[in-house]
């Protein structure tokens, strides 16, 4: 059996494919447009031939009607049944998941989350999303919007929220956060790898704003200890990848301000698959029976 697992992104498919024990990864790069998307799709089915395919998504994928109803990403995507439009170009049955979720169960089964009980991971990245796996069960709700960590509220009057809203957490923990409280710091509009670069150089402003990222990503942990209490927390994303230390910052602060029951039996730490977590998760999807 042939199991394959694909994340599409908003400039890439990444994708993961397992055979005989083996698994091979890659991506392709796409355009903002449907054709492109079903183009590298194909290619990759004709590369591979597989049995079933696990889809990761970024967006809120409504399960009961097969729709990705919400996507700031991937806006051409937006209202279709993309689970039955899958099936029908790739013929091959198909399960599609959040990306997030998906980051949370890949994470669980090949990566730092092997072994838990409760394991929640946040991708910090353009926005910020957020998973759950639970005796090895991934948690994503009802009609298949559960863990968006992101859009909780923190600050009811706060920063506005590329949801709409005002005071999401996202709107803080995320790239243009980052890129927020850099330019609050400096007046200077800067994207958030170029923050990070400067950062990693020594640049005082920019680990500045990499500190004060860290308190807001300090709250979101906070919270999720909370209401969780899991074993495994852990976080995802390019912001951690290329800035580690956000991650040791965060935990520092968040010693003094959770309690400390839930943050005594929590291991708090970074995503090991990096850019392919969404695709590994969707690879376990592919060969869960649903």
């Amino acid at each position: 059996m042939v199991r394959l697992g694909i994340d599409i992104g908003g400039t890439f498919i990444k994708f993961c494919a397992e055979a005989g024990g083996e698994i091979k990864k890659g991506k392709i790069p796409t355009e903002k447009n449907l054709k492109s998307v079903l183009t590298a799709l194909k290619k990759i089915k004709a590369d591979f031939s597989p049995d079933r395919v696990g889809v990761a998504v970024a967006g809120l994928y409504d399960k009961k009607t097969g729709k990705l109803t919400a996507s700031p990403n991937i806006k051409f995507l937006e209202g279709l049944e993309i689970k039955e439009l899958i099936e029908e170009e790739l013929k091959t049955p198909v399960v599609v998941e959040n990306d997030a979720s998906a980051a949370a169960y890949g994470e669980y089964i090949y990566g730092a989350g092997k072994g838990g009980k409760i394991v929640v991971c946040l991708t910090l990245g353009t926005g910020l999303g957020g998973g759950l796996v639970v005796n090895g069960s991934l948690v994503s709700g009802v009609s298949g919007s559960a863990m968006e960590i992101g859009h909780t509220t923190v600050d009811m009057d706060g920063w506005h929220c590329h949801c709409g809203r005002k005071g999401c957490l996202e709107a803080y923990v995320s790239s243009y956060g980052l890129e927020r409280i850099y330019f609050f710091l400096t007046d200077q509009k800067l994207s958030s790898m170029e923050i990070i670069t400067l950062a990693n150089e020594g640049n005082l402003k920019a680990i500045k704003a990499l500190d004060e990222f860290s308190g807001y990503l300090a709250v979101g942990l906070m919270n999720v200890l909370h209401i969780f209490n899991p074993d495994k927390v852990i976080i995802g994303g390019g912001i951690p990848e290329h800035y580690p230390a956000v991650i040791d910052l965060a935990v520092s602060v968040l010693k003094e301000k959770a309690f400390k029951l839930p943050f005594r039996d929590a291991q708090i730490k970074k995503a090991e698959l990096g850019e392919f977590s969404g695709a590994f998760g969707a690879l376990a999807l592919a060969g869960d029976k649903r």
